[in-house]
């Protein structure tokens, strides 16, 4: 029993972390071998550009919305099609006067009271006609070919929703952030990969597009990143990731805002990742099925992995001390006097990378476990945060 409790968690750790990622590039391969590979995209045509409405939802930004809002008409686009609406959920300081102050027929304002950023966008969108919108944040910055990039994806009316390819820009400066660039880097490969086998069902909040027509309204506590890509895959429509149309983000400085949005995102996306559990059905939708309990569930579900492993390897070698268990045990006792370093390391002000990549690991599966717990004790969030 403890044997197989070990063996089995360890397993789903090595799929959650590794083993996922190769069975997706064996899949592509496979795929590109049977000569069954989509060739719409590889055939995509700009064509007759589509009138598009960026959503930029906002609560408090005055020190970052003038130059994200600069940055956004900087891009090229044909100014005829292209407005932005500026949801501005509840915010006191002096956004909204920024706003209003900046001369472009293009810019608009939706002053939302405080609904929360679902529900403002819920709202904002009813107001929305052209073809396509584009959501994003204030944090961002778009690169300046991005909108034509992301908008001639929609050639093909099989596709529903584009996710750009959201890449952050300044240096780490702890093992910490470094960490997090590492996950990310492992992020955009799966969603990637999942894209070229048509099953992504995943998307960047700061950098995504979809059709309008294909827009539901959202629950007020689930976040659009989640619960919009599934409502268009559920719809027959495909999510597909253009690593080609760039966004740029900057790394949080502070882990404990990193702590903190972990577990809002793992709270929110699990209550919402199971609303669509029709594509967590593999008799119904297997692709979907496959990608949404290997990238999402089981990686939030990891830290209870851990700690069935790890627990139950050190079970093992109280019970049976001899080689076996020594080796079942050892890379968990390795993983936690690393992490144990590596705050040690962090919380003085230094760098010690593995021992930083193991702390920043063990923090990520505590949000995880605090989201979910939070999920399933009923927990919901509405307000919208920055921090």
């Amino acid at each position: 029993m403890l044997w197989g409790l070990t063996l089995f968690s360890t397993a789903a750790l090595y799929w959650i972390y590794d083993g996922y990622g190769r069975c997706l590039h064996l899949l592509t391969w496979l795929r590109l071998i049977a000569r069954h590979d989509d060739q719409r995209q590889t055939d995509l045509q700009e064509g007759v550009l589509p009138a598009v409405t960026v959503l930029l939802t906002v609560h408090n930004e005055e020190a970052l919305i003038r130059s994200r809002l600069e940055n956004l008409l900087s891009c090229d686009y044909p100014p005829e099609l292209m407005s932005i609406l500026v949801a501005s959920d509840g915010s006191t300081d002096a956004t909204n006067d920024i706003v209003r102050s900046m001369c472009d027929p293009r810019i608009r304002l939706f002053d939302s009271p405080g609904l929360g950023k679902s529900a403002t966008q819920n709202a904002a969108i009813q107001d929305i006609r052209s073809e396509i919108i584009v959501f994003t944040d204030a944090g961002i910055q778009f690169d300046a070919s991005f909108f034509r990039i992301l908008v001639r994806r929609f050639s093909d009316p099989l596709v529903g929703a584009v996710d750009g390819r959201l890449l952050y820009v300044n240096p780490a400066t702890d093992t910490v952030q470094a960490s997090q660039g590492y996950y990310w880097n492992y992020e955009l490969k799966l969603r990637h990969l999942e894209s070229q086998l048509g099953i992504l069902a995943v998307v960047a909040g700061g950098c995504f597009a979809i059709r309008r027509s294909l827009f539901l309204e959202m629950d007020p506590a689930i976040g659009e990143d989640c619960i919009v890509p599934l409502d268009i895959a559920a719809q027959g429509f495909r999510v597909v990731h253009d690593p080609s149309a760039r966004a740029f983000d900057t790394f949080e400085s502070d882990s404990g805002v990193t702590l903190r949005r972990r577990v809002r995102m793992t709270l929110r996306n699990w209550q919402g990742t199971w609303t669509r559990s029709e594509l967590l059905n593999p008799f119904r939708h297997p692709g979907y099925a496959f990608a949404l309990w290997s990238h999402k569930l089981m990686r939030w579900l990891s830290p209870v992995f851990l700690a069935c492993a790890s627990l139950s390897a050190l079970t093992l070698l109280m019970l049976q001390p001899n080689v076996l268990t020594v080796a079942a045990f050892a890379p968990f006792a390795i993983l936690f006097a690393l992490a144990a370093c590596g705050w040690l390391t962090t919380a003085r002000g230094g760098r010690l990378p593995v021992a930083g990549t193991a702390y920043s690991f063990i923090l990520a599966n505590m949000a995880f476990l605090i989201g979910i717990w939070r999920a399933v004790t009923g927990h919901r969030i509405h307000s919208y945060r920055n921090t």
